[in-house]
C-alpha cells in the first residue's frame, strides 16, 4: 500500500480572520473545512484532531481530493510536495507550516476568485449594482500577531501569507517582522502569494534578510489574452515586466514559484503556461529553479463544470485523471456558470469564446448567448 502520510495534517494550521471575529482554522489550505476555536493556542482545536488520526491509518479524505487526483495524473500533488519539504512527522506541539488570511486588500477582481478575497472584487460588484456577501475590508495583522504569540512556533518551516494581494501596503511585512521575533527566522521559509503586479519596497529588504528563503508565490494561469481574462485587469506585458524585475533586483535569499490555478477556462490549455516558464522564467538570478505548481479550482469554475464535450476531449491525456471519479454532468450548474460568464463578460467587455475558442466549442450545447 502506498504510503500516504501528510505533513500538512500533522504540522500544518490555517488561520482565518478575514470571515468572522473568531479565528477560523483546519490543517490544509486546500480544504474548505474551517471551523471556529475559541482556544488561545488555536494549534489545539479539536476539529484538528480527527484528520490527522484518519491519516496515521493511512486512508485518503474526500476532502484531500486535489492532491489525490494529482498523484494519479503523475503530477506532483500539494502532499509530495510538502513530503520533500518536512518528511514524516506526527504529535508536534506547534506547527510546521503556517497559511495567514487577514486581509483581503487587492488590486484585480480575478475569475477564480471573489469578493471574500478582494477588495477590487467588491468595489467592481458595488460599481454594478451587484449584491453580495463578504469580510470586511479592515486588515486584521495586529490579531494575527497576538493569535502568534500564544503558538508553539519552534518547529515552524514555513509561513503562507495568503491575500488578497499580500504586497499591497505594510500590514504583511509587519506580521513578518513579528515573525521574526517570536520564531526560528533563519529555519524559515517566508511566502507571498501574490498577483505579480506590485514591486517589492526596498525598506522591506531587511526583513527579508531574516528569513532563510523568501518565496513570491505569483498566481499565472495562463500567457497573454488568456492570462488578462483571468486575471482581470491585469496587463500580461506589465506584470512580465515586473516579475523580470522582482528576479533582478531583489535580495538573493528571494525565490520564485509560479501558482497556477486550474478551472474550465484553461485546463485545456495546459501546456502554454508550461512552456513559457520553461523558456522565460526558469530560475531565479542565481540559477535556482522556479517552481511550477497547479492547483485546482473550487467554486463556480471547478471541474465539477465540465461538460460531456469537455471530458471526452480530455479522454486518453493525463489531465483526465484530475476529474473527480464521481463526476456527472450537472446541466443546471453549467448552464448557471455560463450565464455568470456572459454577465460578467458584458460588464468587463471580454469575450470568452474569443480567448478560449475550444472550451467554449465544449460548452455550445449550454450557451444560448454565443449561438
Amino acid at each position: 500500500m502506498t504510503n500516504i502520510h501528510c505533513p500538512m495534517i500533522h504540522g500544518g494550521l490555517q488561520i482565518d480572520l478575514k470571515t468572522s471575529q473568531v479565528p477560523m482554522v483546519n490543517n490544509c489550505c486546500l480544504r474548505t473545512d474551517m471551523t471556529a476555536t475559541t482556544e488561545k493556542n488555536v494549534w489545539n482545536a479539536k476539529s484538528l484532531l480527527p484528520l490527522r488520526e484518519l491519516n496515521k491509518k493511512n486512508q485518503w479524505d474526500q476532502q484531500c481530493w486535489t492532491c489525490q487526483g494529482n498523484e494519479l495524473a503523475g503530477i506532483t500533488s500539494f502532499r509530495t510536495g510538502m513530503l520533500e519539504n518536512f518528511g514524516q512527522q506526527t504529535d508536534l506541539s506547534g506547527p510546521t507550516r503556517l497559511d495567514l488570511m487577514f486581509d483581503i486588500g487587492c488590486n484585480l477582481a480575478c475569475r477564480s476568485c471573489g469578493p471574500h478575497s478582494s477588495t477590487y472584487w467588491q468595489r467592481h460588484l458595488k460599481q454594478n449594482n451587484i449584491g453580495f456577501a463578504a469580510p470586511s475590508e479592515q486588515s486584521r495583522a495586529d490579531d494575527m500577531i497576538e493569535i502568534l504569540q500564544h503558538l508553539d512556533l519552534s518547529n515552524l518551516k514555513m509561513v503562507v501569507f495568503c491575500g488578497g494581494e499580500t504586497l499591497l501596503g505594510q500590514g504583511y511585512w509587519r506580521v513578518a517582522e513579528a515573525l521574526a521575533e517570536l520564531a526560528p527566522s533563519e529555519q524559515i521559509t517566508l511566502c507571498f502569494q501574490t498577483n505579480g503586479t506590485q514591486p517589492i519596497s526596498e525598506r522591506n529588504y531587511k526583513t527579508i534578510e531574516q528569513f532563510h528563503l523568501v518565496k513570491l508565490h505569483i498566481s499565472l494561469d495562463g500567457v497573454g489574452d488568456r492570462f488578462e481574462y483571468l486575471r482581470w485587469p491585469a496587463s500580461w506585458s506589465q506584470v512580465v515586466e515586473n516579475i523580470y524585475r522582482l528576479r533582478d533586483t531583489a535580495p538573493v535569499n528571494v525565490m520564485f514559484l509560479i501558482e497556477e490555478t486550474i478551472s474550465i477556462f484553461n485546463l485545456y490549455y495546459q501546456t502554454e503556461l508550461d512552456h513559457w516558464i520553461q523558456h522565460n522564467y526558469s530560475a531565479n538570478r542565481l540559477g535556482d529553479a522556479v517552481t511550477h505548481t497547479k492547483h485546482v479550482a473550487k467554486g463556480t469554475f471547478s471541474l465539477n463544470n465540465l461538460s460531456q464535450e469537455y471530458v471526452t476531449a480530455l479522454h486518453g491525456t493525463q489531465w483526465s485523471n484530475l476529474i473527480d471519479p464521481a463526476w456527472q454532468e450537472n446541466t443546471a450548474s453549467i448552464t448557471a456558470m455560463i450565464q455568470e460568464i456572459n454577465k460578467f463578460d458584458k460588464i468587463r467587455n471580454q469575450n470568452w469564446r474569443r480567448v478560449f475558442p475550444d472550451v467554449a466549442d465544449f460548452y455550445k450545447r449550454f450557451d444560448t448567448a454565443g449561438m
